[in-house]
């Protein structure tokens, strides 16, 4: 499974929790949800994740076969993955069923989805398709690696605390559910980066990708 699953995510995210201190009866609660929530967001991701056309080749006619040479782009949420509109649900739904059901639960809901949404927005832009796809009859015919860095939690804490802040969420651990949620995004958006690969049979011309691709 290329994205992390939610209860490894939960496993992250109850870490992080306790490392920031968060240890009130709700927490464990909190934290499943939270990785749950981040664990079918990034199926969704995985699913509609797009790798844009023009990645650098080289592959001369004939018979059109070579390599990419230079690095791919990946198309950012809402157009290559889930928007918060649509994260947000879902986060809704596992606070409920967690039991998380005080009068800032949708707040909440909002915030983690929005932090989602960015934390992927970030890993789309920071992340690329590493060069060398192989390519044979102008195809690439392998898969394909992701180079560079998951969003850091120092990148990922000041916009998840704003979403709380927005929310209305200001409580003196308002600053430490946000690190917990920039941590656990950033952990799992790493083991997700080490795991996804690109899908082979993207088309391609002499000098350039020619169509969009997947992940796998």
């Amino acid at each position: 499974m290329p994205a992390p699953s939610g209860s490894e995510i939960g496993s992250l995210a109850k870490s992080a929790m306790q490392s920031a201190s968060l240890r009130g009866e709700n927490a464990p609660d909190l934290a499943t949800a939270l990785g749950d929530t981040c664990g079918q967001a990034f199926m969704l991701f995985v699913n509609m994740a797009m790798v844009s056309p023009g990645i650098p080749a080289a592959a001369p006619p004939p018979p059109g076969s070579g390599s990419t040479v230079g690095p791919g782009m990946m198309l950012p949420p809402p157009a290559g993955g889930p928007g918060a509109s649509q994260i947000e649900p879902i986060a809704k739904g596992l606070l409920a069923s967690n039991k998380i059901n005080g009068e800032q639960r949708d707040a909440l809901a909002k915030a983690i989805a929005q932090t989602v949404e960015q934390a992927l927005i970030l890993f789309t832009t920071m992340v690329q398709v590493a060069p060398g796809m192989a390519i044979a009859g102008f195809t690439t015919t392998a898969p394909g690696s992701l180079m560079g860095a998951a969003p850091a939690k120092p990148l990922l804490q000041p916009i998840a605390l704003g979403f709380l802040q927005a929310g209305g969420i200001r409580g003196e651990n308002a600053p430490d559910l946000a690190g917990a949620m920039a941590e656990t995004l950033s952990n799992a958006l790493t083991q997700m980066m080490t795991r996804l690969k690109v899908s082979p049979g993207i088309p391609s011309s002499p000098g350039a990708t020619a169509g969009p691709g997947r992940l796998l």
